[in-house]
């Protein structure tokens, strides 16, 4: 019998042998089994340099085009339409409502303005869905949403310019903010750097999560570190033990400096690095798995999954937003990580476990495919004579 085996085992390499010495067979999903070089990808993508100058994705919809009457893909680049942290805004809401108190932010704080993009599909997505408006809402919940495998949103964190000096301790002059940081031109006509940005892909079925960091964020890998497997030199650095002190710069991989090289970028993006990427709940063991940027999850890195809090995103029969937004608590923030839980979307009678088709099962939220933006910024219809701007209309 062993020889049999042998035998067909030996016959088996003969037939592929010529497959073997072609090399390894591509990749079926890059984007589960090497998500640092998708993310790298992607981040090459959105940023590209237009015939007109601007980095791609400032010529797709913001949140202010997209929620709104009768809502039109954008044709060209557009003025940034920048608001406070919509998660923040909606935590702050919650939190009045229940009658706690938020801590001010402290005096001299640099401004943290936030603004999301998404591409034509996803727009299209948004719209042909009726997803843009309270009314919108109402008729699609319970329903099943899920974007097309080419939508690909963009949420950038950008610092009025004149902050970015003593942001950074110092290490970035005032004349060299344009050179270190891509900047752009507000609605307000300020000058605005981009300090961070989160990319995400419907490539894979719960969307592909990654962000980045200008190198000189002085809190760039505090608390969970920074972790790239592909585009940097050093794969894994470890937080400083005291927060706010800077990194060093993030050298690129030789994999990742001919990616930007064929990638028709601004030089000025060579100073992002990435941060990490994400593609579970957890990892092979059961434990949450985090991510979270300096800037954007300020507060909260330690406790941050973009997955499970965008996994959250969800509205109720009245096109209310998830209560408490992303977060569990303000004092001290804490963010959710790991699984999602049914209670979150579910009401029911009796004890877990809970499963589809349980007696008892009652929708009480209705989930946005991970997209914040829908909840959060979907403007009120609810008197057609007199609609109320989205929540997330630019300053």
């Amino acid at each position: 019998m062993r020889r049999l085996v042998t035998g067909a085992i030996a016959a088996g390499l003969l037939l592929l042998g010529p497959a073997l010495a072609a090399g390894p067979p591509p990749d079926p999903n890059p984007a589960m089994n090497n998500p640092d070089k998708t993310a790298w990808q992607l981040f090459i993508e959105v940023n590209a340099r237009t015939a007109g100058g601007a980095a791609l994705f400032e010529t797709w919809a913001s949140d202010t085009d997209t929620f709104k009457p009768n809502p039109k893909f954008p044709a060209g680049v557009r003025a940034l339409t920048l608001h406070p942290p919509a998660l923040e805004s909606a935590e702050r809401q919650a939190l009045q409502k229940a009658g706690q108190l938020i801590p001010q932010i402290p005096p001299g704080t640099p401004t943290n303005l936030e603004e999301s993009r998404r591409n034509q599909a996803a727009f299209d997505f948004i719209v042909k869905n009726d997803l843009y408006s309270v009314s919108g809402l109402k008729k699609a919940f319970g329903r099943q949403l899920v974007f097309p495998v080419d939508s690909i949103e963009v949420k950038g964190n950008w610092m009025p310019v004149s902050d970015v000096p003593k942001w950074t301790l110092g290490r970035v002059s005032a004349a060299d903010v344009p050179k270190a940081f891509h900047v752009n031109t507000g609605s307000d006509g300020k000058q605005y750097a981009l300090v961070s940005m989160h990319v995400i892909s419907k490539l894979v079925p719960n969307w592909t999560w990654a962000t980045f960091e200008n190198e000189y964020n002085p809190s760039r890998c505090d608390i969970i570190g920074c972790h790239d497997g592909f585009g940097a030199q050093a794969a894994n650095v470890a937080p400083n033990p005291q927060a706010g002190q800077g990194y060093p710069p993030c050298t690129k991989s030789t994999a990742l400096a001919l990616l930007i090289a064929q990638g028709h970028l601004d030089p000025v993006f060579g100073h992002y690095c990435l941060k990490g990427s994400m593609t579970d709940f957890t990892d092979d063991t059961g434990l949450a798995i985090r991510l979270g940027n300096s800037v954007t999850e300020e507060g909260f890195v330690g406790s941050s999954s973009c997955m499970t809090c965008h996994g959250r995103a969800a509205w109720d029969a009245d096109a209310n937003p998830t209560p408490n937004a992303g977060l569990l608590s303000i004092k001290p923030l804490v963010g959710p990580i790991g699984p999602l839980q049914p209670n979150w979307f579910w009401s029911f009678v009796g004890p877990p476990p809970i499963y589809q088709g349980q007696p008892g099962l009652k929708r009480v939220m209705s989930t946005a495919d991970f997209v914040w933006s829908i909840p959060f910024c979907a403007y009120d219809d609810s008197d057609p004579q007199h609609p109320q701007p989205s929540p997330c209309e630019g300053k």
